[in-house]
Formats: structure tokens, C-alpha cells, sequence
């Protein structure tokens, strides 16, 4: 693994020290003196007062142009400082500075009688340690039927580091109003995960590091980079594949300190696919509209339109009019539409939202790949409109949900 404290700004040793203008001191007062006693006519001695008001003279000079060294470098990632190094940004992948986190966590409550039915509290919930820090829940608290405990996960309602190290049952303070049948609650995991803004040395690193995001194959250098993204906490990362398809991620933070279960948590979701499935099947709205395109490939075995037949089979065996989703399924087929190649997942937003995954999309959680917001997602949805219009035909349809028909 890689230096634990990360402290230093890692700048490749075959680079130079930049100086865009010399700030000799003594061969600046040589040259001054020179010039005076070649125009003068006249040897300056070192008492000379003249003399002294060329040293004076000197020193102001060498001031400004420590100024414009400064000011010229930080117009270079490796010297940039605070917003200069913020405006550096668009020159390496879109990789901003990471901002103030809360700290999460779990958050587990009691009711006093076990219901019949399921019981759900929707409204937000707010729990203190002493009144000035306080975790409010992130999602609905559900109690199962016949049951009188739940948990949830919340967050801290002030961001930076205060609201880490609360050890289980510290978090115990009901702040707002008790709900019917309450009885108690504390958390149920240290809470952590709170950092503060990224330090300028962090996020140089980190920019040089972006290099390795621009694959999206899976290179040991892109989960680095990707897992640092999480937290500004993290200062290290260690990846390795002990097997094909596994992803062994071991993350430090700085002072040689090992990662929270709160963080560890956030990791794995950043780097899991699981979150883009869970929207594409498990999203709690009722007929989403869905569209997909492939091309499929014949082989000696099979043709197009014997794969265009199972595909078919596969939708049915799955139940999928059971989901509730209006999904269309489109292939290329003879002439029409364009050749593709990549592999996107498209959000068609007021601000479309697009992902490379760098896989096929049946290969998801299977096998090395890491999947990345792609930069003009405009011209990537514009690109799948056209080419959904020009697949609209008989042939190039697979499939469609019946139900929504």
C-alpha cells in the first residue's frame, strides 16, 4: 500500500522546479550596481548611500517577482492552492473537491406493543446525544407485523467531524415529537463518516489519480481512485482481485486509522452496481417507462431471429408485465438504425443523467468494470433517441410489456 499519512503532494520525480522569473537576490544588486556605475561614471562604495538605496530598491524588485512566481504557478495542479486548484478541476475528468460530510448512522427504536399489521412512521425523526448534535432519519421507520423493534439509518443533522465517535446507545434523545406506541431508541453503530472540505494536498492526489477513471474496465488504479471519492477521510487505498469477478477494496484513513462500518457501508455502495438494479427493478413507482437497445449477434448456432426468440422466452419466464413497468425492447436489425458499441445506462431528466458501464448490461455484478457518469450526456441520450426512432419498425422490436400496452 500506498504512503498511510498521504501528506506530501505525490508530483512525479522527473519534473522540474518551475521558476518563471529569477529571484537572485545578490545577482540582481551585482547587475543594479553595475548599471549605476557604468552610467555614473562612479565606483559605489559600501557605505555609498546610493548603494543602499539600490539594495532597498533590490529588494523590492525580488518581492514582486516572488509574486509573480506564485501567481504564475498556480495556474500548475502541482502548485495550485484553494480555488485556484478548484478551477483546475475541468482539466482532469470532471474530479471536484470533495466537500463536508455528515456523519450516519443506525438507528434502532422500540415500540411498547407488537401490531397486527405493518407500521410505518413516514415522517422524519430526530435523535440527540446532548441536545446540540442530533441524527435525523433518511428513510421510512417500519416495524414488521408482529414485531417491536426496527432500525434505520440517519445522518447528522451538522456536517464536518463533530457528529463522529458516538458509540452505540449514545444516540438515545428523542428531539421530536413521540410517535404512537414509542418506547425507546439509540444507535446501534458508532456514528461516523463526518469530514471536513478536502485538503488541497488530498485533492491534487486525487486529480492525478482521475487518469485511471477514463477506463472503465476495472483497473486496480480506478477503484482506487473511485473508493477515495467517497470520503475526504480516506487516505489510502489498497485493490486487488483474488479471483476473477471479486474485488478485494481495503481503504486507511488518515492517522493510520481503520475505516468505520458507517464508511465501509458507503464504500460499498459507491463501488456496487446495486444501487442502478435497485432503481431499474425495484423502484417504488408503478410503470416506469423503460426503454433498451442491443444488437444482438448471430452465431453458428443461432441466428438473430432465433436470438430474438429466446430473448422473448427469457422476458416471459421472468414475469416481467408482473413489474409494473412500461419497457420496450429494441434491436438493430439488417439496415436499420447505426452501428453502437458502448454500454450506457441513460436517465432522461430535464438534466439527463448517463453512465458508461464498461460491461454489458447482463454481465452487471458478474465480472470487473466500474461504471462512470459520462460527461455530455446530452449527446449520448440524443444519439439513443435517434436511433430508437430509426428502430421502429416490426423487425427491430423484441419485446414490450403487454399490461401497459
Amino acid at each position: 500500500m500506498a504512503n498511510m499519512t498521504n501528506t506530501t503532494r505525490n508530483i512525479p520525480s522527473e519534473l522540474p522546479e518551475v521558476e518563471f522569473v529569477d529571484t537572485d537576490t545578490e545577482a540582481l544588486v551585482n547587475k543594479l550596481i553595475a548599471g549605476c556605475e557604468e552610467i555614473t561614471g562612479r565606483t559605489l562604495y559600501p557605505a555609498d548611500p546610493v548603494r543602499a538605496f539600490i539594495l532597498w530598491l533590490a529588494s523590492v524588485i525580488i518581492q514582486e517577482r516572488v509574486n509573480i512566481n506564485e501567481s504564475a504557478k498556480q495556474n500548475l495542479p502541482r502548485y495550485a492552492t484553494g480555488q485556484n486548484l478548484d478551477s483546475l478541476s475541468e482539466i482532469f475528468h470532471n474530479t471536484y473537491r470533495l466537500q463536508p460530510t455528515a456523519a450516519r448512522t443506525t438507528l434502532g427504536f422500540s415500540i411498547t406493543t407488537a401490531l397486527d399489521k405493518e407500521y410505518v412512521i413516514t415522517d422524519e425523526i430526530e435523535v440527540t446525544v446532548d441536545g446540540y448534535i442530533n441524527f435525523a432519519t433518511t428513510g421510512y421507520l417500519t416495524f414488521p407485523a408482529g414485531e417491536t423493534y426496527a432500525e434505520v439509518e440517519a445522518v447528522c443533522t451538522t456536517l464536518g467531524e463533530d457528529g463522529n465517535g458516538f458509540t452505540p446507545g449514545q444516540v438515545s434523545r428523542l428531539v421530536t415529537e413521540e410517535f404512537l406506541y414509542f418506547k425507546e431508541v439509540a444507535n446501534t453503530t458508532e456514528t461516523a463518516g463526518g469530514s471536513g472540505e478536502e485538503s488541497d494536498t488530498a485533492y491534487y492526489n486525487r486529480m492525478r489519480e482521475s487518469e485511471e477513471s477514463y477506463t472503465t474496465a476495472g483497473p486496480r488504479g480506478s477503484y482506487i481512485y473511485h473508493a477515495k471519492a467517497v470520503s475526504s477521510q480516506i487516505s489510502d487505498v489498497s485493490a486487488e482481485s483474488p479471483q476473477d469477478g471479486v474485488a478485494d477494496i481495503r481503504i486507511m484513513l488518515y492517522g493510520g486509522e481503520l475505516p468505520s462500518e458507517e464508511l465501509i457501508k458507503e464504500v460499498q455502495a459507491y463501488l456496487s452496481a446495486d444501487d442502478i438494479k435497485k432503481t431499474l427493478y425495484y423502484t417504488p413507482y408503478i410503470n416506469v417507462p423503460l426503454k433498451a437497445i442491443s444488437e444482438l449477434e448471430s452465431t453458428k448456432k443461432c441466428s438473430k431471429e432465433e436470438r430474438k426468440k429466446d430473448i422473448k422466452k427469457e422476458f416471459e419466464m421472468d414475469d416481467i408485465d408482473d413489474l409494473q413497468m412500461d419497457f420496450e425492447f429494441r434491436a438493430k436489425f439488417g439496415e436499420n438504425g447505426f452501428k453502437f458499441h458502448d454500454r450506457f445506462i441513460i436517465f432522461p431528466l430535464e438534466r439527463p443523467k448517463v453512465w458508461s458501464l464498461g460491461i454489458s448490461v447482463n454481465q452487471l455484478g458478474k465480472s470487473h468494470h466500474i461504471m462512470q457518469e459520462v460527461k455530455n450526456a446530452q449527446h449520448i441520450l440524443n444519439a439513443f433517441n435517434e436511433l430508437w426512432e430509426k428502430l421502429n419498425c416490426e423487425e427491430c422490436k423484441v419485446w414490450k410489456t403487454t399490461k401497459n400496452s
